[in-house]
Order: structure tokens, then C-alpha cells, then sequence
């Protein structure tokens, strides 16, 4: 497994709408179903977080990304 660097993973911006649009997979999107892809992303890495950190509180566990 590639090892990910903090700093690769880290953005100082949200998402805009000309980013998920310049992906192919995306490209057809108009601009209201690119803000709903930014807002699904963002509640699933909400999500994602909220398990992480019950999860790490319960094990007390370190990992550190």
C-alpha cells in the first residue's frame, strides 16, 4: 500500500463546482448536480470522521495521517 503523506491529503479549500466538473465522470453535470456531488462527499467524510473518532476513542488507539 502507498504510503499518503499528510500534506497530500490536505486542502485549504473546499471543492468547487469547476473541479467535479473537470472530472469525466462528471463532466455532463450542470452546476447544481456538481454542488449536490460536493455536498454528498462532504457529508460522507463527515460521516467517515464521526466513525473514526468514536472508534478511536473507544480503542484508544493512535494513528496519526
Amino acid at each position: 500500500m502507498k504510503h499518503i503523506n499528510k500534506q497530500d491529503i490536505t486542502r485549504s479549500h473546499d471543492l468547487t463546482v469547476e473541479e467535479i466538473k473537470a472530472l469525466s465522470l462528471f463532466s455532463h453535470f450542470n452546476d447544481e448536480q456538481a454542488t449536490e456531488v460536493i455536498h454528498a462527499i462532504k457529508g460522507f467524510v463527515q460521516i467517515v470522521t464521526e466513525h473514526y473518532l468514536k472508534d478511536h476513542k473507544n480503542h484508544n488507539n493512535t494513528t496519526d495521517f
